[in-house]
């Protein structure tokens, strides 16, 4: 049984929410729908989506792929180079046709909506039953635009409490990285989440820490902050290839919970909430450092 966290300081406050955006009550963005709307793209442009095919292979199969974008306040999307990277490898490692690369980023340069967040989504589409693809697929590009959370830094000012997940990660390089459909891993993690806990450390089968449930992982030890390795697992995000594009972080494989635990400081990061510090892991507690600090304002100030 996992140890129960300590509880949370209670001195000191948080930082307002900025205006215009959601403010969830936990860190799974997705407690909160507020104003969503779906749209799907063709060759005239966005149109509201009603309904999905029953036969679209992304339903059938999670035959697909998805990113979610955060826009800045001037509707400019500051990660666009990361999302265009992992969204070239995500089709590539799928076998979809790479003119869909060019199709979705033209129609998020001609958003149907003023949105602060959105999700792309793109599935192989409709077709028969059974596994192999159509030869000449009809490819769905939908969006769901909602609005942005708060910064995790700012709702979670002292930190994340988090414990180590009994559920584990599957092996399988030809799927690491990228965000394909198949989610059934992060539902277990999440549906499986300890009270009071805001986050969870994910193992692989094989014991090695991979990320968190919704989030990468970063931490600090003589000095070197690190990122496990993502090459048999994981979802390589675009907080995280940021950090790593600049020399913050580098790369290292074969990390266990030991080895977490004895770190001198640990941070997580995704799209919509940014950069965070994590406080606690079951009993253990982390320290608050500078470099984190600095991450999360160099971030925001993308996104202003």
């Amino acid at each position: 049984m996992s140890p129960t966290p300590p509880a949370k300081p209670t001195s000191g406050q948080p930082y307002p929410t900025p205006s215009g955006l959601a403010e969830p009550t936990d860190l799974c963005c997705l407690s909160v729908m507020t104003a969503d709307s779906f749209w799907y793209l063709d060759d005239d442009g966005w149109h509201p989506l009603s309904s999905l095919s029953p036969s679209d292979r992304g339903l059938q199969y999670g035959d697909g792929l998805f990113e979610t974008l955060r826009f800045a306040a001037d509707g400019s999307l500051p990660l666009q180079h990361y999302h265009q990277q992992r969204l070239s490898e995500g089709l590539a490692a799928l076998g979809f046709h790479p003119d869909l690369l060019k199709r979705a980023l033209g129609g998020l340069n001609r958003l149907p909506q003023q949105t602060s967040a959105a999700k792309l989504i793109i599935t192989r589409g409709a077709a028969g039953r059974g596994y192999m693809p159509p030869q000449d697929p009809g490819y769905h590009i939908q969006l769901q635009c909602f609005n942005a959370p708060a910064f995790a830094a700012l709702r979670h000012p002292f930190g994340l409490r988090c414990e180590v997940s009994p559920v584990r990660l599957g092996r399988q390089p030809a799927l690491a990285g990228f965000k394909h459909l198949n989610r059934l891993e992060q539902v277990l993690i999440r549906q499986q989440f300890p009270a009071g806990c805001e986050e969870v450390i994910v193992c692989d089968s094989d014991d090695n820490v991979i990320e968190a449930c919704m989030s990468n992982l970063y931490f600090l030890q003589h000095g070197q902050w690190y990122t496990p390795d993502l090459s048999h697992s994981g979802v390589n995000g675009v907080v995280r290839r940021w950090l790593s594009a600049s020399g913050r972080v580098q790369s290292v494989s074969g990390i266990g919970v030991e080895q977490l635990l004895q770190a001198d400081a640990v941070a997580m990061s995704n799209t919509l909430n940014g950069i965070v510090m994590v406080q606690t892991v079951g009993r253990h507690q982390y320290d608050q450092h500078p470099d984190i600090a600095e991450w999360q304002q160099e971030f925001q100030e993308l996104f202003a």
